[in-house]
């Protein structure tokens, strides 16, 4: 049995190159409370909160540092993290309860952490995208499509996890089954 003096056991492979940063996290923390100029979200003991009592008397006070959190700063850079396509035939006669249910799943995501937010909601012709400043928020709001009207969601996750695709297609119902047989009988 042969040894090699020369080459030693190397456990580089278990390493990860660079674990999951993200570009606007603040790189250090402000000392004492800080206050976002524009959502009024409150930085205090290393965490973001939302407090509807005490954001004005800090965004008042000239001792309160002022700054941009990264959740406003990314739907200013147009930076998401997370964006969920639906597909769906029916997606126009339920608009309304799917906009409600991605507000409750945002109000929800928002109340545990602020930074968690739906950037915004673009409508093409039979798909609607939603983008969100965290991969996630994203990742909620299929599963809660999931659970609401079934169909199915697929994740697609980028580069070292900094971004999710998530891509939900709606059930194929009563009103897909009659596309189909019109097609048939038209055929």
């Amino acid at each position: 049995m042969s040894t090699r003096k020369d080459k030693r056991y190397d456990i580089s492979y278990k390493k990860k190159e660079n674990p999951k940063q993200d570009p606007y996290a603040m790189l250090k923390a402000p000392k004492g409370p800080a206050i976002c100029r524009k959502c009024l979200a409150i930085y205090a003991d290393k965490r973001w909160h939302f407090d509807k009592v005490e954001a004005p008397k800090l965004a008042a006070s000239p001792r309160t540092k002022k700054l941009v959190c990264s959740a406003c700063q990314k739907i200013r850079d147009d930076y998401p993290e997370g964006i969920v396509t639906l597909i769906w035939s029916d997606l126009r006669e339920h608009d309304s309860e799917i906009r409600g249910l991605i507000a409750n799943v945002e109000a929800r995501a928002a109340s545990a952490n602020p930074l968690d937010r739906v950037m915004k909601i673009v409508r093409r012709r039979k798909e609607l995208e939603i983008q969100t400043t965290n991969d996630r928020l994203a990742q909620r709001i299929g599963r809660a499509l999931v659970r609401s009207y079934k169909g199915k969601a697929v994740y697609n996750w980028a580069h070292r996890d900094m971004m999710v695709r998530v891509r939900w297609q709606g059930p194929e119902g009563k009103r897909g089954e009659l596309k189909k047989r019109e097609k048939v009988l038209a055929g």
